[in-house]
């Protein structure tokens, strides 16, 4: 499926990094997002034009589903959160195998966030 979104977010010199995280619905405690992603190229004073990041899914650790189910026991005590790895899942979900030439196991992206300038200030307001 894809999605489109377009929010306005501001960032300056001062807090030059965006982080953010999602739910992936239906499921039991998977999410993505990402940490601190630099808009600002410290090395040239510039912000980057266009930055692409794909996000992978993570699982928070607090329920046992391993499907899209929403109807999942706890995890007790709590785990780890731990990002998905080739073989988590009995279904492979979120994993290929040997796609574009490549032999082995793959987690793939959950999505693509795109975050593009589109004016350029000293001082969010």
């Amino acid at each position: 499926a894809t999605s489109f979104s377009k929010r306005d977010l501001c960032v300056d010199t001062d807090h030059p990094l965006v982080s953010g995280i999602g739910m992936i619905a239906p499921s039991p405690d998977w999410f993505s997002g990402l940490y601190n992603l630099p808009l600002w190229n410290r090395e040239t004073q510039t912000w980057y034009k266009t930055v692409e990041v794909d996000v992978y899914p993570w699982d928070a650790g607090t329920e046992q589903g391993k499907d899209y189910n929403l109807s999942n026991p706890d995890t007790i005590p709590h785990g780890a959160i731990s990002a998905f790895m080739p073989g988590d899942t009995e279904k492979r979900v979120f994993v290929s195998v040997g796609q574009a030439g490549l032999p082995f196991l793959q987690v793939k992206p959950v999505g693509v966030l795109r975050f593009e300038l589109q004016e350029s200030s000293k001082k969010c307001a």
